[in-house]
């Protein structure tokens, strides 16, 4: 059946949709939701636990060197996938995927036992290149299985369940942390690799084209290559061998200096790129025919990016994408150092202390919590939609795992209540799981039916004790307030996968009727307010509303890129394009990430601002602030001052305003809006050129 025109689209119900999606869409949408869990645990609290002192447990790295490993993973794990894309098509969606959850335990292993800069940054470089393997491979499959009527309601599932996985890692990993920081490492390995339990029931559409696959890929790395023309190709290489002499002369210079860090790692992209491009000029009539090998996947593969429409895109979407991953690597840092948020735990405290507000909330919860778990054990047991009799037995496996987690609430209650001993309730969770499972497949009970249990029993029991336990904490709550305690920054961070989670397929609906342009320019400008609000908070709500605003502008533009870009792949090309979206994140996550690094190094950082204080103006000797701990120079400066530690806070605030940096991060948020204004302009210019010349 054809696809459906946009007309077509816009008069298909939200439920004619969702029901018309195709089967492997939900198992690789199911399969991004965990290793997007896996992931965003480490991520939520990474930025804190890289410069926490040595004597709290951390490496101690300064944000100078944070910023140089956030730059060097951006550049892996978004420059990687436009190669990885075509190599994604080529030789399957379901290879790469493997390859990936692999590559990624390493990563997330090496992570939990190095605390050196050189091993922690080796472990940084293995998550990020498994994340842009895995990246194409699901991403390919959406765009190849997605029909056009469905693509924005699709594209916003794809997001929300994203950052459903995005929501409940930051809450495990906040747990785990207060245990051991390695724990959080060891647990996202274990979690990724409950991926490889999926693979069986997901059938690789990039395997299932007809002819011969070779052919089929030489074919679309034939309309990939003749999209660029050789008087643009001959100019992107002569930039780039500059960009080669140039990058190659920095990092000598910074071998004679000493200061290597990650120079190497930017002089390899460079030289890739231009023997690309320097290959495809002679050849380019060889490649426009198109071929299949592995060495001219690469040189299309990159050749590709420079396509009029994919690279002025990618340029100027990359201020947005600066902003937007400072919200993630550095907004956690300002938070810690400078947001009050007890005023956000009193407000609770005192909510909770009526009867009101728990049973909202547990009601809420309940339902959210017993239909992820209704889905988990559907999704489980009927990936192909098959009869009950041929489900295989692996998928029991995976019903087990959600039937353990749907039990674990009336387990805890069974053994003693919220207080009961987390060992036993486990247990009991997943062996009661482990025996419902078994039930299930032994009298091959209907999908629907063990799923709509699994929701109510999930439901029911979590808001028992949910509500039970929110009634317990308000005392508790209202006294940590009063002591001045903070929320953990990634619990602020995590308003914005929430507000993600609860919202994204309803804002999905309504930019159905919004062209993908449009929609991306409005999200632009929503969420640099945000960032900016966010970004100069000084107290806890403020800085919430900040994360929210922005959070609707994330999801009124970001799905809508990989959508925009679906639309400019030609059949077979898929994963390549999928590639291409990660182009403006890199640019925008490598320069932000250096940038951000050395100014709050040197202008935002407590601490430091703390030393620069006891030194500039109370005249205390050099070598006795140098003396001091990381964790005692803050303590130090309030004794001095006799002020307490808020007070301390509030005072460097003032006086050394370091959230004048969010104004240069928001100005470029702003220079990027006004520069997808005019590439909306020329793309328009673009069309029309094709139509007259058509």
């Amino acid at each position: 059946m054809p696809p459906a025109t946009s007309t077509e689209s816009s008069h298909r119900g939200l439920v004619d949709q969702l029901t018309g999606l195709d089967s492997r869409f939900w198992i690789v949408n199911v399969m991004e939701m965990f290793e997007r869990l896996a992931y965003y645990g480490v991520r939520a609290v990474i930025a804190i636990y890289m410069v926490l002192p040595l004597e709290n447990g951390g490496p101690q790295f300064t944000h100078v060197q944070k910023g140089s490993i956030f730059a060097a993973w951006a550049s892996v794990q978004s420059v990687l996938p436009v190669f990885t894309g075509g190599f994604a098509d080529r030789y399957g969606h379901k290879r790469t995927i493997v390859v990936a959850i692999i590559i990624k335990i390493v990563g997330y292993v090496l992570m939990a036992v190095r605390m050196d800069y050189f091993g922690f940054f080796i472990g940084c470089m293995f998550l990020a290149a498994g994340t842009a393997i895995f990246k194409p491979g699901v991403q390919g499959t959406l765009a190849a299985t997605l029909k056009k009527s469905e693509a924005s309601v699709g594209w916003a599932i794809f997001y929300q369940l994203v950052n459903i996985g995005g929501f409940l890692g930051p809450v495990v990993a906040g747990i785990l942390r207060l245990l051991d920081w390695k724990y959080v490492f060891y647990s996202c390995a274990v979690i990724v690799a409950v991926n490889f339990l999926w693979l069986p029931f997901y059938k690789d559409p990039s395997q299932e084209q007809e002819g011969n696959i070779d052919e089929e890929q030489a074919r679309a790395m034939s309309l990939a290559s003749q999209s660029v023309t050789l008087r643009l190709a001959r100019c992107w290489a002569a930039i780039w061998c500059v960009a080669v002499g140039a990058s190659g002369w920095y990092w000598f210079k910074a071998i004679q200096a000493g200061s290597v860090t990650n120079e190497w790692l930017y002089f390899t992209w460079a030289v890739l790129f231009a023997v690309a491009l320097v290959t495809y000029v002679p050849r380019k009539a060889f490649y426009d025919e198109g071929q299949s090998d592995p060495y001219s996947v690469f040189v299309v593969s990159v050749v590709g990016l420079f396509q009029h429409r994919v690279l002025w895109f990618c340029l100027l979407f990359a201020g947005f994408w600066l902003m937007f991953n400072q919200v993630f690597d550095l907004l956690p840092n300002v938070i810690d150092d400078w947001v009050d948020t007890s005023g956000i735990i009193a407000t609770l405290g005192s909510a909770f202390s009526t009867g009101a507000a728990p049973t909202v909330l547990s009601l809420f919860l309940g339902v959210v919590f017993g239909g992820v778990c209704a889905a988990g054990v559907f999704l489980a047991m009927r990936p192909d939609h098959r009869q009950a009799h041929e489900i295989p037995l692996p998928a029991y496996a995976v019903v087990a795992i959600a039937l353990g987690a749907a039990c674990t609430f009336p387990v805890k209650i069974a053994l003693g209540g919220p207080d009961s001993d987390g060992l036993q309730v486990a247990l009991g969770s997943s062996g009661l799981g482990l025996l419902l499972a078994a039930i299930t497949y032994r009298f091959r009970l209907p999908a629907r039916l063990v799923a709509i249990v699994a929701w109510v029993g999930a439901a029911l029991t979590a808001i028992i004790s949910l509500r039970a336990s929110l009634v317990q904490s308000a005392p508790g709550l209202i006294e940590m307030a009063e002591a001045g305690a903070q929320v953990p920054p990634e619990w602020m961070i995590n308003a914005n996968p929430a507000l993600i989670v609860f919202t994204m397929v309803g804002f999905g609906y309504l930019t159905s009727f919004i062209r993908p342009l449009t929609s991306i320019l409005i999200g632009m400008v929503v969420a640099t307010v945000g960032a900016m609000v966010a970004g100069t908070a000084a107290l806890g709500w403020a800085c919430i509303a900040g994360i929210a605003i922005f959070s609707i502008g994330e999801m009124l533009s970001s799905p809508k890129k990989m959508e925009y870009l679906a639309t400019l792949a030609k059949k077979g090309q898929e994963g390549l394009f999928m590639g291409y979206a990660n182009m403006p994140v890199a640019i925008g996550w490598i320069v932000g990430s250096i940038m951000a690094g050395e100014k709050y190094e040197k202008d935002g950082d407590k601490v430091n601002l703390a030393k620069r204080h006891l030194e500039d103006v109370l005249n205390v000797p050099t070598e006795t602030v140098q003396a001091l701990k990381e964790s005692e120079v803050v303590p130090y400066l309030g004794e001095q001052l006799s002020l307490s530690a808020i007070e301390v806070q509030r005072l460097l605030f003032e006086v050394y305003k370091p959230y004048e940096l969010w104004y240069e991060i928001g100005a470029i948020g702003l220079a990027s809006i006004v520069g997808m204004v005019g590439y909306g302009q020329f793309v328009q210019w673009l069309d029309k050129k094709s139509e007259e010349q058509d």
